[in-house]
């Protein structure tokens, strides 16, 4: 097993890892309004796959897939480097 994750990954409030070093290591949360961008980003995302029309997801993911890689990547760029995988589920 790669990774152990406790708590809620894209939370204000951060989570713990267990490391390939083999010790627990803290991720501090995201800001309010980072959090709040992220998690509309997604389900903008997500939405989006789900309609019909022609080019709309391939276009919404155009303008937000930066966003989301970006935060994404800030947030979790050491777990992801270590093997772990982000699961991301944005149904409300």
């Amino acid at each position: 097993m790669n990774l152990i994750v406790l708590g809620q990954v894209g939370s204000d409030a951060g989570y713990w890892y267990l490391g390939s070093d083999g010790k627990w290591h803290h991720v501090g949360g995201w800001s309010v309004e980072t959090l709040a961008d992220v998690t509309r980003a997604v389900s903008i995302l997500g939405q989006a796959a789900q309609l019909k029309t022609p080019g709309l997801a391939d276009a919404v993911g155009k303008s937000l897939m930066g966003l989301v890689e970006k935060e994404m990547g800030a947030h979790l760029g050491k777990q992801l480097k270590e093997g772990g995988v982000v699961i991301v589920n944005a149904a409300r």
